[in-house]
C-alpha cells in the first residue's frame, strides 16, 4: 500500500479536480490554494498532491477511457474512482482495498480489482484518447505536423523541467548557482543560454532568499530566447506592448542595463501591478508601465521605439507541459478569437516601430495560423516591414523545452 495514500491527502486530490474540472479554476491556482489551506503538509504530501494532480489532469482523457465514465465528472465518488482507475493504471497498485477500509462512503465508486485491471488493460482507445488530447486539438496537430505529430503530442505530456534566468542586473550565474546551492537547491548551467539554470530536482524556488532578493526569475529556456531577439540596446527605447506579468519585460531591462526607455503595456491592470511588484524586486530602474485601454493610448507612442516585442496573447499549445489543463479548457472558437486577436496586435502594435526599428512578433503556441500564417498575412499588407532571418521554432520533441515562435521584422526606412 502507498505510504503517501491518507484520506485527507485523496480528499485535496479530489477537491482539486473538482475545482478543475467543474468549476474551471487554473490547474496552477488550484494547488496554491490547496498549500495555503493546508500548511501543516509535508514537503512529500504536498508533493504527491501536486504530482498527482497534474498527472491525472494531463492524462483525463485517457483515465475517461478506461473507466468508462464520461469526461466531465460531477460527484465525488466518481473522481475517486478515477482515482482509483489512475493508482492502478499509473502506479501498479491496488486502491480499492484502501478505499473500501478508509473511505467507506465511496464504496458506490468501487469495483473489484480484477474488473478494473481488466477495463485498464482491454478498454479501446481512440488515438486522440490514447494520447490525451481533444480530438479537434489533435487533429489540429496532426494537419500540422503529419507523422511528426504523433511524438509532439506525447512530449507536451512530459513534466516540464524547473528553469531559470539569472538576473545580470544583480548577480550572475555562477554567483546564483553558488547562493542556490548555499540553500539546498541544486542547479545546473544551461550552456545554451548565457543566464540558465536547470534545477536538478523540482524545489519550490520562491521561497528562497535568492529569489526574494531579485536575484533570478522563473522562465523557461525556450522564452529566455525571445528577449535577445530585439537586440535591445542600454540608452535605446524599447517596449514590449503584451507584457502581462513582465518575464520578458525584466529580461529586457536586463539586456539593457537599466539604460534607456523601456515601456510596458498590457491591457490587463493585474497583471501590470504583478509587474511593478516583480521590477521592484529585480532591481529595474528604466521602465514605464502603461495600460493599453484605448486606441488613442497606442497612437501617443506611434513611431517612437527602437525595438518592440509583441509577445502575443495566444492558445498556449506550446506550454502545455506546464499547464495541462489548458488542453481541455481551450476550445475552437477560442483559437478563433485569439487568432483574429493577433492580427490585430500585431497591425496596431507595429506602428510603434520608427524607420529602421525592430519588431518581434511571438508566441507560445505550435500552430502555423498563429504564427507564419500570422506573419505571412502580415507582410502582404504592410511593405514598410520585412523578415529578418529565418524565425526561431522551439519544440519540446526537438528541444526539450517550451513550446515557442518568434519572427524578427523590421521596418524599412521611408525614403
Amino acid at each position: 500500500m502507498n505510504t503517501l495514500w491518507h484520506p485527507s491527502l485523496i480528499r485535496t486530490v479530489v477537491e482539486s479536480l473538482q475545482h478543475i474540472f467543474v468549476d474551471q479554476f487554473y490547474a496552477d491556482k488550484v494547488i496554491n490554494h490547496a498549500f495555503k489551506a493546508n500548511r501543516k503538509l509535508g514537503s512529500r504530501d504536498r508533493r504527491y498532491i501536486a504530482e498527482t494532480v497534474y498527472d491525472m489532469v494531463r492524462w483525463w482523457n485517457l483515465l475517461a477511457s478506461m473507466d468508462g465514465m464520461p469526461f466531465k465528472l460531477t460527484e465525488p465518488k466518481d473522481f475517486v474512482r478515477r482515482w482509483i482507475y489512475y493508482e492502478m493504471w499509473r502506479n501498479k497498485e491496488n486502491a480499492v482495498p484502501y478505499i473500501a477500509e478508509k473511505l467507506p462512503q465511496y464504496k458506490n465508486a468501487l469495483e473489484s480489482s480484477d474488473e478494473i485491471m481488466r477495463k485498464i488493460n482491454d478498454s479501446k482507445k481512440q488515438p486522440w484518447e490514447a494520447l490525451s488530447f481533444p480530438q479537434w486539438l489533435y487533429e489540429k496537430f496532426v494537419s500540422n505536423y503529419g507523422s511528426e505529430a504523433q511524438e509532439l503530442m506525447q512530449s507536451l505530456n512530459d513534466p516540464a523541467s524547473v528553469n531559470i534566468r539569472t538576473n545580470r542586473l544583480k548577480t550572475d550565474r555562477e554567483k546564483l548557482q553558488a547562493q542556490l546551492k548555499s540553500e539546498q537547491i541544486e542547479a545546473y548551467i544551461y550552456e545554451d543560454l548565457p543566464d540558465g539554470l536547470v534545477l536538478k530536482e523540482r524545489r519550490n524556488v520562491f521561497v528562497t532568499k535568492a529569489f526574494n532578493d531579485g536575484h533570478f526569475e522563473v522562465q523557461d529556456t525556450a522564452s529566455q530566447r525571445i528577449a535577445p531577439l530585439l537586440d535591445p540596446k542600454p540608452g535605446e527605447r524599447i517596449a514590449d506592448v503584451c507584457a502581462g506579468a513582465g518575464g520578458k519585460t525584466l529580461h529586457l531591462a536586463a539586456l539593457m542595463n537599466n539604460k534607456g526607455t523601456l515601456l510596458a503595456a498590457d491591457v490587463s491592470e493585474r497583471k501590470l501591478e504583478e509587474l511593478k511588484i516583480r521590477a521592484r524586486r529585480a532591481g529595474v530602474s528604466n521602465l514605464r508601465v502603461q495600460k493599453f485601454e484605448t486606441t488613442k493610448d497606442v497612437k501617443k507612442h506611434h513611431d517612437a521605439f527602437d525595438g518592440v516585442l509583441i509577445d502575443a496573447p495566444c492558445s498556449g499549445t506550446g506550454v502545455i507541459r506546464r499547464n495541462p489543463d489548458s488542453k481541455w479548457k481551450l476550445s475552437l472558437e477560442e483559437l478563433e478569437r485569439v487568432k483574429e486577436l493577433q492580427r490585430k496586435v500585431l497591425n496596431d502594435y507595429s506602428r510603434l516601430v520608427k524607420d529602421g526599428g525592430r519588431l518581434v512578433y511571438a508566441t507560445c503556441s505550435l500552430l502555423r495560423e498563429e504564427n507564419q500564417q500570422v506573419v505571412e498575412e502580415f507582410l502582404k499588407t504592410h511593405e514598410n516591414f520585412e523578415a529578418v532571418g529565418e524565425p526561431l521554432i522551439r519544440r519540446p520533441d526537438f528541444h526539450e523545452e517550451d513550446g515557442f515562435f518568434a519572427q524578427i521584422l523590421k521596418r524599412k526606412f521611408n525614403n
